[in-house]
Parts: structure tokens; sequence; C-alpha cells
């Protein structure tokens, strides 16, 4: 992918779509010695007539002028002034990137917008958005779609090596995010737990990790009986996957994931209309890795350790069932109520296991519960902490990358939904602040080290958009994640 900056005016650049941005409100006559002479008229026309206003992503593309190299001239929307930073930028990159895919244009040239940020950040937040926007999943097609990605130009960039910078950030975090949509896009048969470990090893060898994978024989000899539990019912054995990215510090972050990657259900059946959408419930884990990838490449002052609790969900004579009890590596037990409720389960096992290692912060991710998106929509992940120092970085974590998360309460009274009488706690105590005890249930197996758990099940997977061109998964939490591991060193 070819990306650049350069301290050259637009108007200087050999490209064939030459863009600017238009902020909302802005007077047709005011502040436009940037654009080509023989484009103000007609973009003050279209400004009069209520043709282009400027609102955010909004474009105006224009034919050519005498005064310009490009072939086409595109005048794309800021929103209001004031409203403008990093993370609407990194939308207009990405609308910029779909916008030049259907144009079929070869070169996009982009006068970087004058605005409150730092040439770095801003640098890197165009690159990334352009990576986003442009990605698409190639697929399984017999003759698959021919298709180029244009090069992408940042004109008038000043501070030549914080831009750098930003650009390489910028870089490696857009293509991180990718990886982790690309798995996400996989079929389940196509990528099964032993798949799916084998993804992370090749990850490690590529990014400089190390990686340690357990299979179904270690999981049986370190008793964790609540992975193996969920995956029994699948010809394809469950995996722990452990990654190490060493920091050089005395501090430990932990980042644990959920690698479901398909859920029927199990005997717990989920409906079949939509059930095709299940080969997305292993994002967090690809979260996990995608963060893991670019944290071993941006190389924060901080030791991460990255753990994938992997399984396939699914009925036949060998599944757990419900009334089932099964016991997590910490001994703790846990009666079976919905085998559908399995994350939290897989779970015992990732998050007891990453506090065996004994991080300074435990922060899980997973597509855990549907009541999540009555709260919260697709526009906001769930946040359940145990300590209030942890669920504060992890929110200004993800305010800094451009992801929202909201904190849900952690009330006495919820913990005895959770009771059982035959074990510890049960896995599904009903729709009750189901999102809250769900998170509180992982949590259980995190002993005294902080936690936090973050509910993506709303955000992992949304419609199209400026950064997704088709509906499919975001890549959502590799930003905080890798925003998160850099604010702790």
């Amino acid at each position: 992918m070819d990306i650049r900056i350069t301290t050259e005016e637009l108007s200087q650049i050999s490209a064939e779509l030459a863009v600017v941005g238009i902020f909302e409100g802005d007077h047709p006559s005011a502040g436009r010695e940037h654009i080509p002479a023989a484009y103000r008229g007609a973009l003050a026309d279209a400004q009069s007539r209520g043709e282009f206003e400027g609102k955010l992503l909004q474009s105006l593309s224009l034919l050519p002028g005498a005064e310009t190299v490009a072939k086409r001239m595109l005048f794309i929307g800021l929103g209001p002034s004031q409203d403008f930073d990093v993370h609407g930028l990194r939308k207009v990159a990405g609308q910029l990137a779909q916008i030049a895919d259907a144009m079929k244009v070869r070169s996009v040239g982009f006068l970087l917008p004058a605005a409150g940020y730092r040439d770095g950040d801003a640098v890197a937040a165009a690159a990334e958005g352009w990576v986003l926007g442009s990605w698409r999943f190639t697929g399984y097609h017999q003759k698959p779609p021919e298709r180029q990605v244009p090069s992408f130009i940042m004109a008038g960039v000043n501070g030549a090596e914080a831009a750098q910078e930003g650009l390489k950030r910028g870089l490696i975090i857009g293509q991180a995010q990718n990886l982790t949509r690309e798995l996400g896009f996989m079929p389940s048969n196509k990528l099964y737990p032993e798949l799916l470990a084998a993804q992370a090893v090749q990850a490690g060898k590529a990014h400089g990790f190390e990686v340690e994978v357990l299979d179904e024989a270690r999981l049986a000899e370190l008793g964790m009986g609540a992975l193996l539990g969920v995956g029994q019912g699948s010809v394809h054995p469950p995996r722990l996957v452990i990654m190490r990215y060493q920091g050089r510090s005395d501090k430990t972050l932990a980042l644990v994931g959920k690698g479901i990657t398909f859920d029927s259900g199990g005997i717990s059946l989920k409906p079949p209309a939509g059930m095709e959408e299940m080969k997305y419930d292993m994002l967090g884990a690809g979260a996990v890795l995608g963060a893991m990838c670019a944290i071993a490449d941006t190389k924060p002052a901080v030791n991460v350790t990255g753990v994938m609790a992997i399984a396939q969900n699914m009925p036949s004579g060998s599944s757990y069932k419900p009334g089932d009890v099964v016991q997590a590596f910490n001994g703790k037990t846990i009666e079976v109520t919905n085998t559908d409720a399995e994350g939290r389960v897989v779970l015992a096992d990732g998050v007891s296991y990453a506090a065996h290692l004994r991080p300074d912060w435990i922060v899980e991710t997973s597509t855990l519960t549907g009541a999540v998106l009555v709260v919260l929509g697709h526009e906001a992940s769930g946040l359940v902490a145990s300590n209030d120092s942890l669920a504060e970085r992890v929110t200004d974590a993800a305010n800094a990358a451009g992801e929202r998360v909201w904190r849900l309460p952690i009330y006495p009274e919820y913990k005895a939904l959770y009771k059982s009488a035959v074990a510890d706690i049960k896995n599904s105590p009903g729709r009750d602040a189901g999102t809250i005890t769900g998170g509180m249930i992982i949590g259980e197996f995190a002993g005294d080290v902080p936690f936090a758990h973050l509910d993506i099940a709303g955000t992992a997977w949304t419609k199209e958009g400026p950064l997704n061109a088709v509906s499919g998964p975001t890549g959502v939490m590799v930003r905080t994640f890798v925003e998160l591991a850099h604010a702790l060193a």
C-alpha cells in the first residue's frame, strides 16, 4: 500500500484525484487560497444552492480545471470546525478511500486539514483511516475481482520527523485492525481452533513476540475443565494461546480474548436465522492478536501478555449440557445452566490462567451478550470493572483511540444473581443485568488482580460506514489496547 506525505501544496502534486476538506459553515469567500481558482466559483455556487454544505463526509466532485494536473477535484465535508479532530479525520480518510475506489482512480492527493491537532497525530489518523477504508475481504470466489488500491498522498504536511513517525504508527495500527477483521470474516471451516492458534504462531514470527499453544492434552493436565467442557462437543478441540511481548519493564498488562470460532449455542441451540454470523464470536481473541502485533511493532515500555481462549461450541453426543458442572483452572466450579453462555466459561480458564501469571492488570474483551446491544446499540462497548483506577485508564485509552466505552455499575446485589446451589457460580443467571453479571462472572476468575471486561458484542461488527466498506468486523479494541499499553508504559 502506497501512502506518502509531502510538504508540497496540493496543486503541485501529480494525482488523478485532488481532495480538499471544507468545514461546515465556512463562508465561500473566506480562506480559499489553497483551492485552485478555477474551482472556487463552482464551490461557492454549490454552497449557495445548498448542494454542498460541508457536513461531515458530504462530498462534491467536479471535473478538471485548467489550473490543476488532477483529472478530478473533490471537496469533502469536515463538519463544524470546532468539532473536528483526529477521529473525524480518520473517518474522512476512510470515506475518501471508498470514493477513490468507486471512481477507479489510481492516485489521490489530499490536503491535510488545518485543525487543533499535532501533525504526527493527524497523519497517523489519516493513514489509519485510509488503510481501514480501502480494505476488502478477498473471499473465496472462483475468480476473485481485480482491484488495485490507489496511492494516497497527504499534502501540506509540516513537522517532517513527527509526521513520518505518525505515518508509520498509522500503518501499523491500521494493518493490525485489518488482521483482526480478516480473521473475523473467515468462515469456521477455514478458521477452527487449531488454525486460529496457528495464525497466532505465524503472527508471532512476523512481529517478534513469543507464542505458546496449549493443546487439549496440556489443558487437561492443567485442569482447564471449563475450556475443555465448552469445546468437547466439536471435532476440533480447544486451544489456549499465550503470547508474550517483553517491554523490559517490571509491569505487565494481560489482555485476554474470547475465541469461539463458531457458536451454535451448543445443546441450548440458537435459532437458525442469522447463525452464520456466529463465526464472528472469536473477535475478542482476534482483537488481542491484532493488538499484540501492533504492540510488538510500536514497542511500548511495558510487558504485555495476550491470552486467547479458543473453542467451537457445537451440539453433539459429547457436548457439555445444561446441569453439568465444570471446574476452571483456579479450582472454581461452574454450574452450566445455559450452554449458549459459553463465553464466560472459556474465559474462566483464560482469565484465571492470566491471573496465575501475576500481571499488574487484566483487561478482557469478548462478544459476550446480546444485552449490551439493548443498552448501547452499536455505538459503544460495555465496560465492567472491579477497579476504579483501571476503569479510568481503559476509558481514557478508548477515548484517545476513538473507540467509545461506557462503564456499567457493579452493585453487591448482582452477585446474588449468579449464586448456584451445586457449584461456586452458575454461568447464566438470566436476563436481569445480563451484561453486568456476565462481566462480573468473568471477573471472579481474576483473583486480586485489577480487572476490566469489555463487551464488544455491539461494536465488533457493524453495518458499512466510512471505515467499513461492507458490513462486517471492525477490529474494535485493537486501537484501545495499543493506546492502553503505551499509556501504562
